[in-house]
């Protein structure tokens, strides 16, 4: 099914539904500034929320800092019934819960870090009739008591944030994010709102059929605001894309983030702003939860000035003052570049988004690449051994999994790591928190998974190292590009 952004009504269309649609636009415009103070919707805004108060299903594609948790949000405030959001991570989950609580909006949020008695608090405000919005996350959704008991609530709209996550062809793929529709199938014809920052045209279709959407209109908007200034430096030597970094930093006055490819990089750089006198947080994958989130706390204060990080940071990240945001390294996908310096200016104030890369840079994501997609071969007797040595147990510990698959296999712990990653990422292996014990490694259990379509996994799957490879080479062509940046971005996206 090909998707095409919906258009405006032509003459020939009833005046009853032009003036019902004029009526609801100017209802969702004076909650926008009851709740939010908005004098305004934007257009895109508009086009979304007009589909979704005649509750039709749809898909809007809009850039970052485009407002678009305010099209479910309107809804919660404007009509009768739960709106149901689904979010992929805990920070951004409670971030949103406090920001649409602090408005107005009678919002809560479930996450596994709650207490029971927190949970149980949520449930009791929802059996009194007070929430119209609830935030949770695809993993809670998985849960078959959590579908049971949110049936007893009237749905009046599902809403899907970062939709892209469901894709096996995007950049962020999460299994859970992908049994959505089958999970929301419990509900009945409840209206579907999925919203992203970044979707090709392949994305776009993956998420309709994931989500099982019905006849969706597309909304657009470019993604790349107009306060954005974009800056290519092509640098193939390590010590002038260095100090073309330092450059960016000091001429950009306000907080801002550095994107480097590699965990070795984000410390380079980070010492070398250190040496400047500049206020720097790390933040890679690397580092432990605890240090990651004192190096985001720290930033989103503005008790440091720059966060130096992997592409590991900046889901989520609300922050409407970043005046920059510099990528010391050419990203791995348009997709991934587009989402970061979405995180720029969002306070509609100019913005620097600058890329310094050379040669080198394409040499080490496609390293990366390889690594994240081990030959079919390795994949099978990796999932042959686990499975027979798993059997009919409910699962088993990662060490003890490692130790037998060294043994079995012959094969290093670093590929069998790898192998585990993959093989539990497309659901053929499933990791599961362990119940008790502390909050070490073994907590968790890796058991047989729930994919219902290992033929087809193992069919696709070279073609999606081979799309990798295809969004680097069109992140290289993007930056290698003189004149028509824009144009070829636009190309790109829109398919």
């Amino acid at each position: 099914m090909a998707l095409t952004p919906s258009s405006e009504p032509n003459s020939e269309q009833s005046l009853y539904r032009n003036s019902a649609r004029s009526t609801s636009l100017s209802k969702a415009a004076q909650a926008s500034q009851a709740t939010f103070g908005y004098s305004s919707l934007r257009p895109h805004q508009e086009a979304v929320l007009e589909h979704v108060l005649a509750n039709r299903d749809c898909l809007a594609v809009l850039p970052t800092g485009a407002g678009k948790s305010l099209c479910y949000a309107l809804p919660a405030q404007m009509r009768p019934g739960l709106v149901l959001v689904l979010s992929p991570l805990i920070a951004l989950i409670r971030d949103q819960q406090r920001k649409f609580a602090a408005s107005g909006i009678p919002c809560a949020a479930l996450d596994s870090l709650q207490t029971p008695e927190e949970r149980a608090a949520v449930w009791e405000r929802l059996d009194r009739g007070e929430l119209r919005l609830l935030i949770v996350s695809p993993e809670r959704l998985a849960r078959a008591d959590f579908r049971a008991r949110l049936q007893r609530e009237k749905l009046q709209l599902v809403a899907i944030d970062e939709a892209h996550c469901i894709s096996h062809w995007g950049s962020h793929f999460r299994p859970d994010y992908r049994l959505i529709g089958e999970y929301l199938a419990d509900f009945g014809p409840v209206p579907k709102l999925a919203v992203t920052a970044t979707a090709t045209a392949r994305v776009r279709e993956d998420i309709v059929q994931a989500l099982r959407l019905c006849n969706p209109e597309l909304v657009w908007a470019d993604f790349a605001r107009d306060n954005l200034q974009l800056k290519v430096v092509k640098a193939d030597k390590a010590a002038p894309a260095l100090a073309s970094t330092l450059q960016a930093v000091l001429q950009t006055g306000g907080s801002g983030i550095v994107y480097a490819p590699t965990r070795k990089q984000t410390r380079e750089v980070g010492r070398m702003l250190d040496a400047a006198g500049i206020k720097t947080a790390l933040y890679h994958a690397g580092l432990t939860p605890p240090a990651r989130e004192a190096a985001q706390r720290a930033f989103m204060a503005g008790s440091v000035r720059v966060v130096v990080a992997t592409h590991a940071f900046g889901l989520g990240i609300d922050k409407a003052d970043i005046r920059f945001v510099h990528h010391a390294g050419l990203p791995g996908s348009l997709e991934q570049y587009v989402q970061e310096i979405g995180r720029a200016g969002r306070d509609g104030k100019p913005a620097s988004c600058s890329l310094v890369f050379g040669s080198r840079d394409y040499h080490i994501h496609k390293f990366m690449i390889d690594k994240s997609f081990p030959e079919v071969s390795v994949l099978r007797l990796v999932l042959d051994e686990a499975r027979e040595f798993i059997g009919g147990s409910i699962g088993q510990s990662p060490s003890a999994l490692n130790r037998h698959l060294v043994e079995s296999s012959k094969l290093s712990t670093d590929d069998i790591e790898t192998a585990l990653n993959v093989l539990c990422r497309e659901g053929l292996l499933s990791r599961l928190r362990a119940r008790g014990g502390g909050s070490g490694f073994d907590d968790e259990l890796i058991a047989d998974g729930y994919c219902d379509d290992e033929a087809g996994m193992f069919r696709d799957y070279p073609l999606r190292k081979m799309d990798s490879m295809a969004k680097l080479d069109a992140m290289r062509t993007f930056a290698t590009l003189g004149d028509g940046r824009m144009q070829f971005l636009d190309r790109y996206f829109r398919g």
